[in-house]
């Protein structure tokens, strides 16, 4: 596997992980079909191109394509996402990508992170050094919503 940054002309794999990513949440109980209908299709193509030229994204690589990818918006400190195709997950690649993204947020010299969680994520950011602060309602496109959980990390050798 490798990690790259992504270019414009990667926002359709990064949507379609993003989907494959979100579409893997069904039976786990923590949404409900309408929240993850609209999770699903919150990375659009369009929306990914315009997001791809302010922020950093990364994009995860095996042999069979894109299984992954991280976005994080140094401008305001945000980790936007971490996302990993189901067949890949548990195998060290949100990690991989997580610690790319970390490292570049403290060579910016970023003080800290914060992120907003879906539920089903909180425990593998907890593992990467993240803190719980509280429950948020997080607005999807389309107006549906879904509870996330507000995180921060105080970044070492950041500002």
């Amino acid at each position: 596997m490798t990690v790259r940054r992504a270019v414009p002309d990667d926002a359709a794999a990064i949507a379609t992980v993003h989907e494959a990513a979100v579409s893997g949440e069904r039976g786990r109980g923590d949404y409900g079909d309408e929240q993850l209908e609209a999770w699903a299709q919150a990375q659009t193509t369009e929306r990914l191109r315009v997001r791809l030229g302010p922020r950093l994204f990364l994009i995860a690589e095996d042999a069979r394509g894109p299984v992954g990818y991280a976005q994080l918006d140094i401008a305001t400190g945000v980790l936007r996402s971490v996302y990993v195709v189901p067949r890949c997950q548990r195998r060290g690649v949100g990690a991989s990508l997580a610690d790319d993204v970390l490292e570049a947020a403290r060579q910016a010299g970023l003080p800290r992170l914060e992120l907003d969680s879906s539920l089903n994520a909180v425990k593998f950011y907890e593992a990467l050094g993240f803190e719980a602060l509280g429950t948020v309602a997080h607005r999807l496109p389309g107006g549906a919503f879904m509870t996330c959980v507000h995180m921060t990390q105080t970044l070492k050798g950041g500002a």
